[in-house]
């Protein structure tokens, strides 16, 4: 039976998830199942926007600055448009939106979550960030207008299937599966001298550039430890990660009983993007299937602390609370650039990041006793991005 048509915004619609979650659209739009894209965002890709806007048609779209704003009024006079971190929200709180892809990459992806939680809205959540450094922001509007969140990150989106009908009692714990990253049997006296273009080079996924850095050191399976807490309510230690290089299987959660499910797919990121888009239902997705008998060795082993040292000091961080995810946040995105501009070794993310929270909890400004808000957060993101810009090498 068909589905009445489901209108969203993409924000971020040039990145990695935003470009997937169009060709998903474009695809499930032919086959018959309704999406209307009522509005996108890009940052500086006008490019790219120029070609979404010509195929999807949007009533409104948000770019990053006036330069790329002035491009877009001379192709598309009659379009609705909006500039800057201010437009993102407007755009995740329009009235005619029923669910608010949200791909940005970094802190400037949670006022626009934040934003859409509070008038209550879904959100098809790719964005780290809100849950990282926002967490309990996020749950508190939860509670307060009855959003929905729907994870798209792989292993989140694993979980959240694995989990479906489940009481949260009945959980002993949940295994969120990491590859290992391009760097899994490097000898550890050849990290310091990896280059970018190496790292880059992850086994499994085709991902944006900040996200495959994070994988390389593993901040980012330390992130998602972070999500799932805050997603599905579950304390810390009852969250671990696991290698397994194959990436076959994106996450299992352990009942009381020792049964355990899993959720394994080809890796494939528009298989979890699909799944929220036409959540609670399930429909084909037209992509090559995950050939069992070709995928028969599976292997599994513990993540090796000493092998990623960044991974420890992210854990670190969620235990510290307030706002020490903000800062390790922050000083991660500027880390993995100065790295990809050559500025400092692959190893000094992780040093760097180890003085970023030495530092947080020695500054009195930093620590600020009370309630977080977003006011604070973002202070503290600005703090930790200015120590992190700075930081010898």
């Amino acid at each position: 039976m068909p589905r009445e048509e489901r209108r969203l915004v993409i924000l971020g619609a040039t990145g990695s998830i935003g470009t997937q979650t169009l060709d998903v659209i474009g695809r499930l739009n032919r086959e018959g199942h309704p999406f209307s894209v009522v509005g996108l965002s890009a940052g500086k890709n006008v490019s790219l926007l120029t070609k979404q806007i010509e195929r999807f048609n949007p009533r409104i779209v948000c770019i990053g600055d006036e330069e790329g704003a002035e491009q877009l009024r001379t192709s598309f006079p009659n379009l609705d448009l909006l500039v800057g971190e201010k437009g993102l929200e407007k755009l995740a709180m329009l009235a005619e939106v029923d669910l608010v892809v949200n791909s940005l990459v970094g802190s400037i992806g949670l006022p626009s979550t934040l934003a859409a939680l509070s008038l209550g809205r879904a959100v098809a959540l790719a964005n780290k960030e809100s849950l990282v450094i926002g967490g309990e922001l996020v749950n508190a509007l939860l509670q307060k207008h009855g959003g929905t969140l729907l994870p798209i990150d792989s292993e989140h989106n694993a979980l959240f299937q694995c989990l479906r009908g489940a009481k949260l009692s009945e959980v002993k714990r949940v295994l969120i599966t990491a590859s290992g990253g391009p760097f899994l049997r490097t000898p550890l006296a050849k990290l310091p001298r990896v280059r970018p273009e190496e790292a880059l080079s992850h086994p499994n996924w085709a991902m944006g550039s900040r996200i495959t850095i994070d994988s390389a050191t593993m901040v980012n399976k330390g992130f998602e430890i972070i999500e799932a807490h805050y997603l599905f309510s579950l304390p810390y230690e009852r969250i671990e990660a696991i290698i397994h290089p194959e990436s076959v299987i994106h996450s299992l959660v352990e009942y009381q009983d020792g049964s355990i499910l899993a959720e394994l797919a080809a890796p494939d990121m528009r298989i979890p993007i699909q799944y929220v888009l036409t959540y609670p239902d399930r429909i084909e997705t037209g992509l090559p299937r995950l050939d069992l008998s070709a995928s028969a060795t599976m292997n599994f082993e513990p993540l090796a602390l000493n092998r990623y040292p960044a991974f420890v000091t992210v854990l670190a961080a969620a235990r510290e609370g307030g706002t020490a995810l903000a800062a390790i946040n922050a000083a991660d995105e500027i880390l993995v650039k100065r790295f990809l501009a050559g500025e400092i070794p692959f190893t000094g993310i992780a040093s760097g990041l180890r003085e970023i929270l030495v530092r947080w909890r020695t500054g009195e400004t930093q620590r600020e006793e009370g309630k977080v808000t977003l006011h604070s957060l973002l202070a503290v993101d600005q703090w930790a991005r200015a120590e992190a810009a700075d930081l010898p090498f």
